[in-house]
């Protein structure tokens, strides 16, 4: 009776530990991470991929919806590749499209590219 019990324990503790997730890092500290000049990969390896994608060729901006719900906004701003800026907030699409006046949105929710 004794094993059973403590089975029985033991199982209920580890089912607890299984059911508690890491706690969500701070927007603020996940951006931390971007700094001016990474490469488009490495925001990703850091931070994930992003919800959103504007702009084309290399010049392009990455909004991530961040923190518990996914109701604080961040956008990386690339040029060449390369972290040219990071603000709190949405992109802003006429600073994307840069030079080139073509735009691309992706949404990673619906999976649809439509050009502008």
């Amino acid at each position: 009776m004794n094993k059973v019990v403590s089975a029985a324990l033991l199982s209920a503790a580890l089912g607890l530990s299984a059911c508690m997730s890491s706690p969500t890092p701070a927007p603020e500290v996940s951006m931390a991470r971007v700094t001016r000049g990474m490469a488009q990969n490495d925001v990703i390896a850091r931070i994930g991929p992003p919800d959103r994608v504007r702009g084309a060729n290399g010049n392009e901006c990455y909004q991530y919806a961040l923190g518990k719900y996914g109701d604080v906004l961040f956008a990386v701003y690339f040029r060449n590749q390369a972290v040219a800026a990071a603000e709190r907030g949405t992109c802003n699409l006429e600073i994307t499209r840069g030079s080139d006046s073509r735009g691309i949105t992706y949404s990673a929710s619906d999976y649809a590219t439509t050009r502008r």
